[in-house]
């Protein structure tokens, strides 16, 4: 890949060109046959599959915020602590906290593999009325 800021400047760019729903920039920082897997989504492979996951995301989740808290590099391999923040499509707020380990090849990301807890995505995406006090 290059120097470590080689690497965090690549994260920080993913995360503008995902705040801004830029999917064209953000597939551009990809590999043709890149692979993403998730505990919730399982694996897809391709750009094109990706492309799909991100539009899906940003239909669902229209005014949600990205924020990279940590970044630590080693050579290809990237590994960033996330924040995600916005309101869920019920309308209320939410703050998800997750893991994401880059694979790097060339410049561009071969795969990323996210860790979160799908229960907690469940709780914050809940359709469901939160009961008042």
């Amino acid at each position: 890949m290059g120097t470590k800021d080689d690497a965090k400047l690549l994260i920080n760019q993913i995360v503008a060109a995902y705040n801004s729903r830029d999917v064209d920039a953000l597939v551009g920082f990809y590999r043709p046959d890149i692979t993403y897997w998730s505990a919730i989504q399982g694996l897809k492979t391709g750009i094109n599959a990706v492309r799909e996951h991100l539009d899906h995301l940003h239909e669902i989740l229209p005014d949600e915020q990205m924020r990279a808290n940590t970044i630590v590099t080693d050579g290809d391999l990237v590994v960033v602590e996330f924040e995600s923040t916005g309101t869920n499509p019920v309308g209320h707020p939410y703050a998800i906290k997750f893991t994401e380990v880059f694979e790097l090849c060339d410049g561009k990301v071969a795969s990323i593999k996210t860790y979160l807890d799908p229960d907690e995505v469940a709780d914050a995406m809940s359709q469901r009325e939160t009961p008042s006090a």
